[in-house]
């Protein structure tokens, strides 16, 4: 009998250590790694945005026509094994429609990281172009911070 408990105070254990062990590997895979952006390029990326690509992809990053959308789930799926820098050097090679590579490095930085912003991703401490590049699915989720919801209910709720 003593020997039959033993064996069910193991399994109970190993059981709750594999749990404990699932529980915190769900949590991690959850949180999101900062950005490779600050939140001034960011801003900066927004008002860059709205003066050269909203016209074609529009103010809410949702496309039309031949302008793919850049925020969403529809962006995240074609991205999601990419990389920041892979944005950027697209963002460079290819727009502004017409005039790919007129606007300067720092401009497709700011771009790159106002896209990411718009697409869950957290500014940090490093600038875009000293950043290492990073998976976007590391990094964003396909939630604008807009999103998310996390303001009080509106009164009568």
């Amino acid at each position: 009998m003593g020997k039959l408990v033993s064996v069910r105070v193991r399994e109970c254990l190993l059981a709750a250590g594999l749990v404990a062990l699932y529980t915190g590997f769900a949590i991690a895979q959850t949180e999101l790694a900062t950005g490779p952006f600050t939140a001034a390029q960011a801003e900066a990326g927004r008002k860059a945005y709205m003066a050269h690509c909203a016209t074609c992809h529009q103010a809410n990053l949702q496309g039309q026509g031949d302008a793919s959308p850049l925020a969403g789930r529809r962006f995240l799926a074609g991205w999601v094994n990419r990389t920041s820098q892979d944005l950027y050097n697209l963002l460079h090679a290819t727009m502004p429609q017409g005039a790919p590579n007129s606007l300067d490095d720092q401009t497709y930085a700011n771009l790159t990281a106002f896209i990411l912003h718009e697409n869950g991703a957290k500014a940090g401490p490093t600038a875009f172009l000293a950043a290492p590049p990073l998976r976007i699915d590391l990094i964003a989720n396909g939630i604008a911070p807009g999103d998310l919801n996390v303001g009080p209910a509106p009164a009568g709720r």
